[in-house]
């Protein structure tokens, strides 16, 4: 849903991408004028696998997954984005038909910013086209031990691995309230939703994590880091 009514300027934006500190005002002021602030529910689909490619998405608000659509039924989740993180970058300069599909896991708030703008500043502006090629760069490296995770580690590894990137990187705390279901989790791990429940199951009776209605604390950081590097 679309909701200007209560859009900040990006000249005013305290949630901005590291990025956009890059900007001259002028050109902060040309962004603001190609974009629109929608607003997902839970569950909402905010983006779609083979549709084409027209704007930069940034979550101001809420997380999100990309994914692969397989079949029907299943994906494979490639990563999950917390507030003030860049969707899209990959498209830049590469292909106009989008390669994964954007799912909103929480309330979101998205910026969509005209595609067009983004590689005009690109070309014009270096220091602002060195912050992009981090962030792709730091997108690609997710890919590459993802790859290695799902290709090297056995389940418990990679369950394991799961729970410390959603502290480190999602939730930024060792307690936090997964928003992700366990079909979520296992279209991220590339395991089964029973396996998920087993793996939950079996940290819980070890005393490596504690589960109260979603409610997740890390108990032994040291032996989830220790399953995560030996599984």
């Amino acid at each position: 849903m679309i909701d200007n009514s209560t859009k900040t300027s990006c000249l005013l934006c305290q949630n901005k991408s590291a990025c956009f500190e890059k900007l001259s005002e002028e050109e902060l002021l040309s962004v603001d004028e190609r974009r629109v602030e929608l607003h997902y529910r839970k569950g909402e689909v905010i983006a779609k696998q083979g549709s084409f490619v027209t704007h930069i998405l940034f979550l101001k608000k809420g997380l999100t997954k990309i994914y692969r659509e397989i079949d029907k039924d299943n994906n494979l989740i490639l990563n999950f984005y917390p507030s003030g993180k860049l969707m899209g970058l990959s498209s830049l300069y590469m292909n106009s038909i989008l390669q994964f599909s954007i799912a909103a896991v929480e309330d979101s708030v998205i910026c969509a910013m005209d595609i067009h703008i983004f590689e005009k500043f690109v070309r014009q502006n270096g220091q602002f086209a060195a912050s992009i090629i981090h962030a792709i760069n730091q997108h690609f490296a997710h890919r590459t031990e993802k790859l290695v995770s799902l290709t090297q580690k056995q389940m418990n590894g990679r369950l394991a691995e799961a729970f410390l990137f959603f502290a480190d990187q999602l939730y930024r705390s060792d307690s936090f309230h997964l928003s992700l279901t366990r079909k979520d989790i296992a279209e991220f791990t590339g395991m089964s939703v029973m396996s998920v429940v087993r793996g939950i199951k079996d940290f819980k009776e070890n005393g490596i994590l504690e589960d109260s209605n979603g409610d997740i604390t890390l108990l032994k950081r040291d032996m989830l880091e220790k399953i995560s590097q030996t599984g």
